[in-house]
């Protein structure tokens, strides 16, 4: 009985998101010429394979309205030398120097190109450094972005857009995998699985959300809020899950202030995404204890709202309970029909495998096919045939995640375990 309710669950809340995903691509924002001043502000820690994509990236955008604030956090590596090589940097004189703060050693204007800024500062952590930018910026939309991390040449444009309407205060963009569409050489098995994972995740699962009013996460990696609302919650704090834990306190605010958060699936981040099984786990597992740090740090908000807000419902209700629950009931299930199978004797638990794949693969399609729309060459194909081993194999990893997330948490949960960048020659 159990496993019949977790299951009809798990099911229902999968269609419930293709249908409400496929809802939420009929909402348009129009573009608007008039360009709201973005500041766009990238923390940067021992980025230096990779950061001189980065400013390839911002250099072609398609926006005028903008300046882009690296925010060197005590690299121990090549970075503040390659910002110098690549931008040509000069000491910046501010006009008020009481502007400079006591972590900061210097802050420097790219001659190359004007709209861009290095602030070298002492590592005090992703957190600080996103509220140092902050601090310096001089626009009134605030993009934040990694240091691996390349736009869409529209990406702004189409951010930019959201924001006619005057309610909303903040709007996150897709994140898509950079070696799935910026190399030319054939993506490996984890790659695609990866791709996989980010195309389902930001056009079925965020979409739907998003539709629902229900947006719990605005990935740190792409993600753009109203400068004003930032300073009246008191930015970012420090933690696994900044950006878990910035949304949920301006989801907290928007619900006393008549305010919206949104997402949009046109808006494009590329990422580079951990190229081996041991970096995918410091990844995964930094992000499990990300969400716990988050839910506990806005507990109140979260729990005391579960029955009055979508997105306190849906965090606790579905992200935690159903879908926790669902995977170790898709195992135990898996387990016992292979045992049916070798003592030839199928019954209903081979039934229901068949029917989950079923609705795994309508997921995935739907998914796939919404990216489709909006990236260039998709490699649906090899896609496609990665479906039911990310459904029998990545599963079996979040469960691995999860678990070892969630006891770490338990003895450290300040660990960051920064990812090792590649050296990747990718095509910009």
């Amino acid at each position: 009985m159990i496993f019949f309710i977790i299951t009809f669950l798990s099911t229902f809340l999968s269609l419930f998101h293709v249908l409400s995903a496929r809802r939420h691509e009929n909402i348009i924002y129009k573009y608007n010429k008039n360009e709201r001043g973005i500041s766009i502000i990238i923390p940067c820690y021992n980025e230096a394979p990779i950061i001189k994509n980065t400013i390839e990236g911002i250099n072609k955008i398609d926006y005028e309205n903008y300046e882009a604030i690296f925010i060197n956090d005590g690299s121990n590596d090549d970075t503040l030398k390659i910002l110098f090589k690549e931008l040509k940097l000069k000491k910046y004189k501010l006009k008020n120097s009481l502007l400079l703060q006591e972590q900061v050693k210097n802050v420097f204007r790219s001659e190359k190109y004007r709209k861009m800024y290095v602030i070298d500062k002492i590592n005090t952590g992703k957190a600080d450094s996103l509220n140092t930018g902050i601090y310096y910026s001089k626009k009134e939309l605030i993009l934040t972005m990694d240091g691996d991390c390349v736009l869409k040449e529209d990406a702004l444009k189409v951010m930019n857009s959201a924001f006619n309407d005057q309610n909303v205060i903040a709007c996150g963009g897709a994140v898509h995998v950079m070696q799935m569409f910026k190399l030319n050489n054939r993506p490996r098995l984890l790659i695609l699985l990866q791709s996989l994972d980010f195309i389902k995740g930001f056009y079925v699962y965020k979409s739907s959300l998003a539709y629902n009013d229900a947006l719990a996460i605005i990935s740190g990696a792409f993600g753009i809020f109203n400068k004003d609302v930032l300073l009246k919650i008191g930015c970012f704090k420090e933690g696994l899950g900044e950006d878990i834990d910035i949304t949920l306190r301006i989801q907290e605010y928007a619900s006393h202030n008549n305010n919206k958060i949104v997402f949009i699936e046109d808006s494009i981040c590329y990422t580079e995404c951990p190229e081996n099984l041991r970096d995918l786990s410091k990844q995964r597992v930094r992000w499990q204890k990300g969400f716990i740090d988050s839910i506990i740090k806005n507990k109140e908000f979260v729990f005391y709202n579960i029955f009055k807000l979508r997105v306190c419902f849906f965090i606790i209700f579905d992200a935690v309970i159903v879908n926790t629950i669902a995977i170790f009931v898709l195992i135990i299930n898996f387990i016992l029909a292979l045992i049916d199978i070798i003592n030839e004797n199928p019954n209903y638990i081979l039934l229901y495998l068949i029917i989950l794949t079923v609705f795994n693969y309508i997921y995935s399609f739907q998914a796939i096919k919404k990216a489709n729309k909006y990236i260039d060459g998709i490699k649906r194909k090899s896609l496609y045939m990665v479906v039911l081993l990310d459904m029998l194999f990545f599963r079996l990893l979040y469960i691995y995640f999860f678990i070892k997330g969630s006891i770490m948490y338990c003895f450290d949960s300040k660990g960051w375990n920064k990812l090792k960048r590649t050296n990747n020659s990718y095509n910009l």
